[in-house]
């Protein structure tokens, strides 16, 4: 019974873990990408991909 509350818990620990570290490098690169396209919007563009459609 230990042995299944310690994998429980390292299962949440795991979860909890493995979410801070994907905020913190998300939110890091959201901001990131805000500021760059502030000072230099072509540069941000070419970073995420983005392509301007051709007017008809």
């Amino acid at each position: 019974m230990k042995f299944i509350g310690f994998l429980v818990f390292l299962i949440v620990a795991l979860m909890g873990f493995s979410m801070l570290a994907f905020l913190g490098l998300f939110v890091g690169y959201w901001l990131t990408l805000i500021g760059l396209e502030a000072i230099n919007p072509k540069l941000a563009h070419a970073i995420i991909g983005h392509k301007e459609e051709a007017a008809e």
